[in-house]
């Protein structure tokens, strides 16, 4: 239930990319400002996503949940009526607000429902409604807004959203409360070293990845030479790949959350530094984007479950930053992107998205330098006073 919901996020945050020629032509707005309302989207998760988990932090979860699954519905509603630019970005700011709290909700619920053992497993089931949402729900919508118009689109995701919520009410229980936590103590679990390496690492990694990725097509068709078609099947097939690294990434993360961590930052990495030399030989290539979109999607899952273990008690809020990061990262790595393209080629993404992998993997590596130092052992002769 929970996927099924983050699916309909996925779909409402990812197919307006899709969607954004018609949206500019229907409001008579360049394509370059009709962007801006991805980018909305991504500065209202950032900004907005770790105060409303701080503020609703002592509510109840499932309330909290149902409320996100509202205001997203709300969004995607507006989003299909909207009638001027302004309005659009106003919905689509709403609409990202609910998604980051849902999702930081959700997450938070699922790992409670399921318990600590089962926590990778977890975060894998949700974040794989919003992989199967980049893999069926944005070509969907896509080929939906041709055939209808985009405001059909939006206008089905919102009453789509309004079906799982009525669904949520009935399916979804209260999970167990959570230990009741001090600010002060949530405070310094969000300021410990160990905690912002991580944040620090995951950005950059995120970064890495998407300044490589936001340009993959435009190295296919011009470099490997592929057709468009082709492009499309290859990138369906990453996408399936991807659903399954991220269900690996979990089951890893339950077992070894460090090792699997940085197993998946490390084939990321190599997937990015080989790019240059298979970028001639569709084949390779092929092969080389099934085992990148598996390594990044095994990466993202094992690095919210990493978060969370670091962030005790704090871990609702700590998860939001963490999404907050991605977002950071996303933007950094495709604006980068452009700029690196134009000085040094696909080669140079590739390498320099290779490079930010390992900056990333390193911070990963060296947070347990950063650990403190275990609790003294009591003596036999406290031990012997105690009994």
């Amino acid at each position: 239930m929970l996927a099924l919901g983050a699916l309909v996020l996925g779909t409402s945050e990812l197919g307006v990319a899709g969607l954004l020629p018609r949206i500019g032509a229907d409001l008579e707005i360049s394509a370059g400002a009709a962007g801006g309302l991805v980018s909305v989207y991504a500065v209202a998760v950032a900004l907005l996503g770790p105060p409303l988990a701080a503020v609703t932090g002592r509510l109840s979860r499932r309330r909290v949940l149902l409320g996100a699954l509202g205001a997203l519905a709300v969004g995607n509603g507006v989003t299909a009526l909207a009638s001027c630019f302004p309005a659009l970005l106003a919905a689509r700011a709403l609409t990202g607000a609910a998604a980051a709290m849902y999702a930081v909700t959700a997450l938070a619920m699922a790992t409670t429902l399921t318990g600590p053992e089962r926590r990778g497993r977890a975060v894998a089931t949700v974040f794989g409604g919003i992989t199967v949402s980049a893999v069926i729900g944005v070509p969907v919508s896509t080929l939906l807004g041709d055939v209808f118009g985009w405001r059909a689109v939006y206008g089905a995701l919102g009453a789509l959203t309004m079906g799982v919520l009525v669904a949520a009410v009935r399916l979804v229980p209260e999970p167990a409360p959570e230990p009741p936590s001090n600010m002060s103590s949530r405070i310094r679990a969000l300021a410990d070293a160990r905690l912002l390496v991580t944040f620090a690492g995951n950005a950059v990694v995120t970064a890495g990845h998407y300044m490589a990725s936001t340009y993959f097509v435009v190295l296919l068709t011009r470099q490997t030479g592929l057709s468009t078609t082709t492009v499309g099947v290859l990138l369906l097939t990453s996408g399936v790949s991807g659903t399954v690294g991220t269900i690996v990434g979990g089951a890893a993360a339950d077992r070894h959350p460090r090792r699997g961590l940085s197993t998946a930052t490390a084939l990321l990495a190599i997937s990015l530094a080989a790019i240059p030399l298979v970028i001639t030989s569709p084949v390779l290539i092929w092969l080389l984007a099934l085992l990148w979109a598996a390594a990044f999607n095994a990466f993202s899952t094992a690095a919210q479950v990493n978060v969370s273990l670091q962030a005790h008690p704090a871990a609702d809020v700590a998860a939001a930053v963490n999404i907050s990061v991605f977002n950071v990262g996303i933007a950094i790595g495709s604006a980068f992107g452009g700029l690196v393209l134009q000085l040094a080629g696909f080669t140079g993404i590739a390498l320099t998205g290779a490079a930010l992998a390992l900056a990333g993997l390193t911070a990963t590596l060296l947070v347990p330098i950063l650990a403190p130092a275990p609790a003294s052992r009591p003596c036999q002769a406290d031990l012997r006073t105690a009994r």
